[in-house]
C-alpha cells in the first residue's frame, strides 16, 4: 500500500470513473457498459454506516474509511483517509446528485452514489435504474448486474440481510475491486462485550 501519498489512487480510481459518466447530472454510464440513474432514497432502508473500504485499481492499492447515511431525505456519502481527513462528499436529494466537496472537480458525483445504490439498494429498484438492455440478478449471497450479457458488477454478501454490512465488490472492466468491512460503533461494541 502506497502510504505516503494517502489517497493517491482514489483520485486515480475517481478519474477513470469519471470518463464513464453521462452528461445527466443524476444518471451515468457503467464501466463496462450500460447506464444506471439513481433512484429514490425511499426504495432502500433507512441505514448508516462506517466502513473500511480496501481499494485495488489495476496493481495498486489503497484504504479509506466511507461513511454512509440513507434516509427519506437523501443519501449522503463521506470519503475519509484512515487518518480522518476528508477526501469526497457526495450527495444525492432525490432530486440533485452533488459533490459537497470534490478533489477533482471532474468527479461526476452520480457515478459514485450509483456504486453505492447498485450495491446497497433492493434489487427490484436498481432494475428500475438500469437501462433495458441491463439485467441485476440476485442469488444467496451474490448479486451481479450485467450488460447484454456480459459482466459489469459482481458483489458478494457476508450479511446480505444488514445494509453496509461486509461485502467485496468487483468491477472487472475497471480492473477494481473493493473489500468493503463494517467498523463498529462503540455502542455495537458494547453491546458484544
Amino acid at each position: 500500500m502506497n502510504t505516503n501519498v494517502p489517497g493517491l489512487l482514489l483520485l486515480i480510481l475517481m478519474a477513470y470513473l469519471t470518463a464513464c459518466a453521462s452528461s445527466s447530472p443524476n444518471c451515468t454510464s457503467l464501466p463496462g457498459g450500460g447506464r444506471y440513474c439513481l433512484q429514490a432514497t425511499t426504495l432502500a432502508p433507512a441505514f448508516e454506516v462506517q466502513q473500511q473500504v480496501a481499494v485495488r485499481f489495476r496493481d495498486q492499492q489503497e484504504t479509506m474509511i466511507a461513511s454512509v447515511e440513507n434516509d427519506a431525505q437523501q443519501l449522503d456519502f463521506v470519503g475519509l483517509t484512515p487518518f480522518g481527513q476528508k477526501l469526497i462528499h457526495m450527495r444525492y436529494d432525490n432530486q440533485t446528485a452533488i459533490a459537497l466537496q470534490s478533489p477533482d472537480q471532474r468527479i461526476q458525483p452520480a457515478m459514485m452514489l450509483a456504486l453505492l445504490q447498485l450495491a446497497l439498494w433492493p434489487a427490484e429498484a436498481v432494475q428500475q435504474g438500469l437501462d433495458d438492455d441491463s439485467l441485476v440478478s440476485t442469488q444467496s449471497h451474490e448479486r451481479s448486474i450485467t450488460h447484454r450479457g456480459k459482466l459489469v458488477m459482481q458483489i458478494h454478501y457476508e450479511q446480505p440481510d444488514i445494509p453496509g454490512a461486509d461485502m467485496q465488490i468487483s468491477l472487472p472492466e475497471a480492473s477494481l475491486h473493493l473489500n468493503i468491512k463494517r467498523l463498529e460503533s462503540a455502542s455495537e461494541e458494547a453491546t458484544h462485550e
